[in-house]
């Protein structure tokens, strides 16, 4: 059965998630969803667009059973010609979700990845439009499909939260997130074009007929803090800068290097830009090593990493991918992390007792179709996590874990995240932090003991702000100061100082973007560490306190 973009419309679901959040961002894909998702749910819509998920999907299964070809029921899914205009609203091009070249480009972009995934998975028409619209068939929801894995008994009894004596060694890391580097950035063309189309979800391109002849906001020079990605001149600038003013033991880089315009990704095209970025931080950073996280936005199509195993593997997976990234990350791996770089995680010894795990988040994606043919463990990453924990956790070793989608948003599957918390919980004394990225906002997660926010909270989530400016974003960064490296260092983070650039003044100068400091955790939140604790009583001191909360959120 192939329903092609219907599924996209179903999987606008939102998994439940209470992180603090500062600017909620909705990658294009995903927002597309949820924007039709929105809409189907508000009571005048239910009726019309019920008839019209119908309608698409009675209509692709017609021209299924008269052998219509991949490309036939993709154009069928664009334009729809047959149907009356009083249902205009089932279709990309005419509800205006995007520019018409973006509608073409979207459904062939993703078409075949749908089309096979639904031709294996059991899911009927009536689910799908059960699931897309209230009262419209018969609801299934996959993104809350629950299971479990088996986690290691036998935990060690909870140990307090370390706290270091004063004056000891400390570690500096650097956490880049989210780069997204436009190659097609185009200056002067429209930076706010949401004023002129609602649904566009990426802007500061030029599209052939698609944009007003005078834009109402010229993009800038060195980019625009609008629906926007970074031009290259600005993402060089900005490495070279950090470069200067930041001495630094370790990077950490966790993932998305690709521009948002999702509908025209290629793998030469990926491959090309993951080669380019990579050499130039390697070279301003010659000599720090650099550890980086696989990003939803590599996969072609976007979040498309099937998992070992699956059928036709070797036409759609992503070993292309792998081998891309094992040649970028192998200056600082050994030969044994390499060849886990093949399902895109691997583990490393940065000191004696510390370990680095980078963990392939994109098999939690809601919007990796592939997950839906096997939501348990995909590619067994979870099972090898519980392997590499349980083994430091008997060697006394301390860990970072670096990842990309943070567990428990709304883009990470229900059961996946689920399972994430458990192992958490389970090794909660060997972990010593945990850095993402993804959701291009500053903020955290806090982890709490028996999933209950008035237990004991045991772990945090370091969610690092974006270094491309999309959406509504200035670029920034982040340097944590670590504990250690001494013998018995906790290697826990101390505290936090997060760096932003102002792009409209540089675009007014016609200079640079400088790097000012933003805020330290510590001094600035007035916590007395960075303990689980403290992250849980700056939400509590948030809660009761506007002023705080405000200086928080902005």
């Amino acid at each position: 059965m192939r329903y092609g973009l219907v599924l996209l419309l179903a999987l606008a679901a939102v998994v439940t998630s209470t992180p603090l959040v500062k600017k909620p961002l909705l990658p294009s894909k995903y927002a597309m969803a949820n924007k039709l998702w929105k809409m189907a749910h508000e009571p005048k819509n239910k009726k019309a667009m019920c008839v019209a998920c119908t309608v698409i999907v009675d209509g692709v299964q017609i021209l299924l059973k008269q052998n219509k070809t991949d490309e036939e029921i993709e154009n069928f899914v664009i334009i729809l010609k047959n149907i009356p205009e009083f249902y205009y609203s089932k279709t990309c091009k005419t509800l205006a979700i995007e520019a018409d070249y973006v509608c073409d480009h979207f459904v062939h972009e993703f078409g075949d990845e749908a089309f096979f995934v639904l031709e294996r998975v059991l899911v009927t028409p009536h689910e799908i439009c059960g699931a897309l619209v209230e009262d419209c068939g018969t609801a299934v929801n996959p993104l809350n499909q629950m299971w479990n894995l088996t986690i290691p008994a036998r935990k060690p009894q909870v140990k307090p939260w370390p706290t270091p004596a004063p004056n000891k060694p400390t570690m500096r890391i650097l956490h880049l997130s989210d780069i997204h580097v436009d190659r097609h950035y185009a200056v002067g063309s429209e930076a706010e074009c949401e004023e002129h189309h609602p649904f566009y979800e990426f802007c500061c391109l030029e599209f052939p007929n698609e944009r007003p002849t005078t834009p109402a906001v010229p993009a800038g020079k060195w980019g625009m803090p609008y629906k926007c990605d970074i031009p290259y001149i600005t993402f060089e600038s900005l490495i070279k800068q950090i470069s200067e003013r930041e001495k630094v033991d370790y990077i950490y880089i966790t993932g998305d290097m690709e521009a948002h315009n999702i509908w025209d990704y290629t793998r030469e095209d990926t491959m090309a830009n993951l080669n380019n970025i990579s050499s130039v931080i390697h070279k301003y950073f010659p000599k720090t090593p650099i550890f980086e996280a696989i990003g939803n936005h590599e996969g072609v199509p976007m979040d498309a990493i099937a998992a070992h195993g699956m059928e036709e593997y070797d036409k759609r997976g992503p070993q292309w991918l792998y081998n891309t990234l094992a040649n970028n990350w192998k200056p600082y791996l050994t030969d044994a992390a390499v060849e886990t770089v093949n399902r895109a995680s691997y583990s490393i010894k940065l000191k004696p007792k510390l370990k680095l795990i980078s963990i392939n988040t994109v098999y939690c994606s809601m919007m990796n179709l592939y997950n839906y043919m096997n939501q348990k463990d995909p590619d067994g990453t979870l099972k090898w996590l519980i392997t590499e924990l349980l083994a430091s956790e008997q060697a006394k070793e301390k860990v970072h874990i670096i990842s990309h989608i943070p567990p428990g948003v709304s883009y990470c599957l229900k059961g996946w995240s689920h399972n994430f918390y458990r192992i958490v919980n389970r090794f909660e004394n060997t972990i010593a932090a945990m850095f993402f990225g993804h959701t291009h906002s500053d903020h955290f997660q806090v982890y709490y003991d028996n999933l209950n926010v008035s237990s004991r909270p045991i772990h945090v989530n370091y969610i690092a702000p974006s270094l491309t400016t999309y959406a509504y974003n200035n670029p920034a960064y982040r340097i944590y100061t670590v504990d250690g490296d001494y013998s018995g260092s906790s290697y826990t983070v101390l505290d936090t100082d997060t760096y932003s650039a102002d792009i409209l003044t540089a675009n007014a100068k016609d200079q640079p973007p400088q790097f000012k400091h933003t805020y330290s955790a510590k001094a600035d939140y007035g916590l007395k560490d960075l303990s689980p604790k403290s992250w849980d009583n700056l939400i509590k001191r948030m809660n009761t306190d506007d002023k705080l909360f405000k200086q928080y959120l902005w």
